[in-house]
């Protein structure tokens, strides 16, 4: 399974209307292509004020890597994010930012080696 986190500087201009209209949009978008089992999006709540400015964002969850390439590759997810998503951010494309990673299935192999302090 592979994790798509994207975070978001939304343009002051941009109201919580927008933002929400936009989150329904990717959900729409998500909702018509195979190998995606979920999204989920929302404003962040962290008290620890390291942000930077990305106070919103999401996660998708992909079968594969293949299926998060036509995800970014499909046309009706260009035109979204050219058109909608950007000229609503505070400076375009480097108000975004993208994190993808590799998860394992078997939840035994996501616990921490014996003796490791990581939880």
């Amino acid at each position: 399974m592979l994790r798509h986190v994207v975070l978001f500087q939304f343009a002051p201009k941009t109201t919580e209307d927008d933002i929400g209209r936009i989150f329904a949009g990717f959900d729409a978008l998500v909702k018509k292509l195979p190998g995606v089992r979920g999204m989920t999006s929302g404003r962040n709540t962290s008290p620890e004020g390291l942000d930077r400015g990305f106070r919103h964002g999401f996660v998708m969850d992909f079968d594969s890597a293949r299926a998060r390439d036509a995800y970014l590759a499909h046309p009706e997810h260009a035109a979204f994010a050219e058109n909608v998503v950007f000229p609503a951010l505070a400076a375009g494309r480097d108000s975004v930012i993208v994190f993808d990673c590799e998860l394992e299935e078997d939840a035994a192999r996501r616990q921490p080696p014996p003796g490791s302090t990581a939880r």
